[in-house]
């Protein structure tokens, strides 16, 4: 009895053991996807912010640093419509200076429409409160 026992304790943790390897090979192929797809501009980012998607004929990244020390922020414009995300304009990187903004643009007003989103990566900092995002988007319509 005690071999069927110790046969069935090994077959047990042999399953945990599995389990585990396949938990860490997800996180590995996530973590491979994001560098891949997410890592836009420096791989030293401490905090990275996203804005949502939106049309329009012109995009435009824009971070203002509120924090007391300059950071470095690296800005990209995305296109997540596709099968896999293209980066339109960046990475711009900018040493920003305590209350100074940084940008990046895409497209004039009179382009035909764009979509994308922005993806800031901030050095300096852990504190995403550290920089307030947006991306604002303009289309001149006649």
């Amino acid at each position: 009895m005690n071999n069927h026992h110790e046969a069935a304790e090994e077959s047990k943790s042999r399953q945990m053991l599995g389990g585990r390897q396949r938990s860490i090979s997800r996180i590995l192929a996530a973590a491979g996807i994001l560098i891949a797809t997410g890592a836009v501009g420096t791989a030293q980012a401490d905090t990275t912010l996203y804005t949502s998607a939106t049309r329009g004929g012109r995009l435009s990244c824009i971070a203002v640093n509120v924090s007391k020390k300059t950071l470095t922020i690296t800005m990209s414009i995305v296109d997540g419509t596709g099968t896999e995300p293209t980066v339109l304009a960046g990475p711009t990187r900018v040493a920003t200076a305590p209350g100074l903004e940084a940008s990046l643009d895409l497209g004039q007003f009179t382009d035909p429409s764009s979509e994308g989103y922005c993806v800031f990566q901030v050095s300096g900092t852990g504190n995403r409160d550290d920089v307030r995002a947006i991306l604002v988007s303009n289309k001149a319509t006649t």
